[in-house]
C-alpha cells in the first residue's frame, strides 16, 4: 500500500514546531526520500531505522532547508552499517558541491561503506527505478526569482529547480517543490493524481486556487507553510477546503503525520 510520512513541513524559516522539507514515500518495496532538510536522519530513526532501506534521495533543488541533511544521513548510514546502495537523484548543477561538502567533512565515499550513485536530473524524461517506479522531474523557476535577485549573485549558477511526478502503478504523486509561481503547476495537474504535496510559501493561497480549480487531484497536503500559517492548520484546511470543493481531501500535515492511499 502506497504512504506517504511527512518527515519536515516546515519553510526554510526555522521553526520549533517543524522542521526542514522531507517526505518519506514508500511504494511497496521501494522507499524514496523526497528533499532531505535537516534533521531527516534523526526523525528517521523513528521510522524504524528507514536510513538502512531508503532506495533513492530527490532532491528538488539546492536550497539549504531541502539538502542540509544530506551529510548527517550519509554519515548516520556509514555508522549503522548500511550496505544498500543509495541513488541520490539532483540537480546537476548541485552534485560537485555535495561532493566537496561531503569530503570536507571527513567522509569519503569508500569509507561509506556503500555505494552512492548521483544521478542529475533530465528534465521531463522519466528516470526508471526497479518496481516500476518512475519518477520525472520538470524545471521551474524558483531559484531564478529568489537568488538572481541578491546583491552578488553568481550569473554563471543554472538555479536548477525542479517539481517532481512520481508513479508505480495506478498511484501517481506530485511534489510541488519550491515554485516561483503556481502556474508552474498547471503542466502537472492537467491529467488525474492521487496527491499533490504542495508548498504555500512562495505562492498564494488565491494563486493556488486558481491553478487547482479544476484540477482531479485525491489528495491536496499544503506543506512549507510560510511562517504566519503555521499556527492555524486547521482555518487553512477549512478555507482550502472550501475554495476547492472538488479535491477529495486537503491535508495540513504535521511533522510525523502518515498517510495510506
Amino acid at each position: 500500500m502506497p504512504s506517504l510520512s511527512f518527515i519536515g513541513t516546515g519553510s526554510g524559516f526555522p521553526s520549533a514546531e517543524r522542521f526542514f522539507s522531507s517526505t518519506l514515500v514508500h511504494l511497496g518495496s521501494i522507499h524514496l526520500l523526497v528533499d532531505a532538510g535537516e534533521p531527516c536522519v534523526h526523525l528517521l530513526r523513528d521510522r524504524g531505522n528507514m536510513i538502512g532501506e531508503i532506495d533513492a534521495i530527490l532532491i528538488t533543488h539546492g536550497h539549504v532547508d531541502h539538502i542540509g541533511g544530506i551529510p548527517a544521513f550519509l554519515q548516520g548510514a556509514m555508522l549503522i552499517e548500511r550496505k544498500k546502495p543509495l541513488a541520490i537523484h539532483l540537480p546537476r548543477e548541485m552534485i560537485s558541491p555535495l561532493k566537496a561538502w561531503i569530503a570536507a567533512l571527513y567522509l569519503t565515499e569508500i569509507g561509506l561503506g556503500f555505494s552512492v550513485s548521483w544521478i542529475p536530473w533530465n528534465p521531463d524524461a522519466p528516470a526508471l527505478l526497479e518496481g516500476g517506479v518512475s519518477i520525472t522531474s520538470h524545471a521551474n523557476k524558483h531559484l531564478v526569482d529568489c537568488y538572481r535577485v541578491l546583491p552578488g549573485a553568481d550569473p554563471s549558477k543554472e538555479c536548477q529547480s525542479y517539481s517532481l511526478d512520481i508513479k508505480a502503478g495506478n498511484f501517481r504523486t506530485l511534489f510541488s517543490g519550491d515554485l516561483a509561481s503556481a502556474s508552474e503547476l498547471l503542466s502537472l495537474v492537467v491529467n488525474p493524481a492521487t496527491v499533490l504535496v504542495s508548498e504555500l510559501s512562495h505562492v498564494t493561497i488565491e494563486e493556488l486556487v486558481s491553478v487547482l480549480a479544476e484540477a482531479d487531484l485525491g489528495t491536496l497536503c499544503l506543506v512549507h507553510l510560510s511562517e504566519d500559517m503555521v499556527g492555524d492548520r486547521s482555518e487553512l484546511q477549512g478555507r482550502m477546503e472550501e475554495l476547492l470543493p472538488a479535491i477529495k481531501d486537503v491535508i495540513v500535515p504535521e511533522d510525523g503525520t502518515i498517510l495510506d492511499f
